[in-house]
């Protein structure tokens, strides 16, 4: 997201992205917000003593709109009253199609914790490409400021039709389909990260060692107990990106939630229904919500916000993240 931040007009100028940041718009976007964006409107032409819509004019005209309705699909819908177009628009109601690229300027009592939103979603860190494998199977993960899938890969080594004679070529193809998967998506990517319990991991980079030297430069070869997305929480929580040169949005997220986590056999946290009696006490030190929360927690999020109590909007996209969702979408953390 490309964002300027005008706190003293209460005026944000925004350009969505990605998908991720239409999302993040429509939970920011709220009823009664100002929309200001160029948006293809029907004009009017003059016949007479009287103004009449054009039968076939359409032309991109700037608008403000004050909001009433929000939805998202392929593109972010934003549905109100026009509040000032040029003369020449017909006035009324109208919806604003936002896309990734499109400019607009929203205009609203900001909070802090909105602002924190918007800054979040600028960060950039380095793109880190994730194999959490053992000997049976192996996880892709593209690691950036959130973490998404992309496939998973089967050695048939094992199982029930495991055969001795057979185990090592199993072994070679398996090895074969890594590197292949690894080398296709290196060229996006600043480090490569192979993880996962056993010895698997170094046998692949004794591999890779000869017969893909290309990828050594980008290779980290690190252990986890567990492999795929429990594997991936393992690195996340022991702060690896931190220590690659930056941390990224997804880690410290993922670190909030590690802690209101060990907080709970030691009274530290607080989760749903503990939650507003403890802000309405002024007890709490911090305050983790869902993304997918948010307006389900408005008004929880709201009194911290008053109180000025840190706050961190948790992205449902990652591990911890879901969490977080399985323990109601909200977590408070005392002192």
């Amino acid at each position: 997201m490309l964002s300027s931040i005008d706190l003293r007009h209460n005026e944000v100028k925004v350009t969505p992205q990605n998908k991720n940041d239409l999302f993040i718009l429509k939970d920011l976007i709220t009823k009664d917000c100002l929309v200001t964006a160029k948006s293809p409107r029907s004009i009017k032409v003059k016949r007479g003593d009287r103004m009449e819509r054009a039968k076939t004019g359409r032309k991109e005209v700037l608008m403000k709109v004050q909001i009433e309705k929000t939805e998202i699909a392929e593109r972010l819908r934003l549905t109100g009253k026009i509040l000032e177009a040029p003369d020449f628009v017909d006035k009324g109601y109208h919806t604003i199609e936002v896309e990734e690229g499109k400019f607009l300027t929203i205009e609203k009592e900001w909070r802090s914790w909105e602002i924190d939103m918007l800054k979040a979603a600028e960060i950039k860190s380095e793109p880190v490409l994730v194999c959490v494998l053992d000997d049976e199977e192996a996880d892709f993960y593209f690691l950036k400021e959130r973490y998404k899938y992309l496939l998973s890969i089967r050695s048939q080594v094992s199982g029930k039709a495991y055969d001795t004679r057979n185990a090592e070529n199993k072994r070679k193809e398996y090895y074969e389909a890594l590197i292949k998967k690894l080398k296709a998506k290196s060229s996006s990517v600043k480090k490569i990260i192979i993880a996962g319990p056993g010895f698997t991991k170094e046998d692949l980079q004794k591999v890779i060692k000869i017969k893909e030297k290309s990828l050594l430069e980008k290779l980290i070869v690190k252990s986890t107990f567990e492999r795929g997305k429990q594997g991936l929480q393992e690195l996340l929580t022991e702060g690896l990106l931190e220590k690659l040169g930056k941390m990224s949005r997804v880690e410290e997220e993922t670190n909030a939630v590690q802690m209101a986590i060990e907080g709970m056999g030691k009274g530290k946290t607080l989760q749903k229904d503990a939650v507003p009696e403890a802000l309405n006490s002024g007890r709490l030190s911090m305050l983790l919500v869902s993304d997918n929360k948010i307006r389900e927690y408005e008004e929880m999020l709201n009194l911290a916000d008053d109180q000025k109590i840190k706050i961190m909007i948790i992205s449902s996209s990652h591990p911890a993240g879901e969490r977080l969702l399985d323990m109601g979408g909200i977590a408070g953390i005392v002192f």
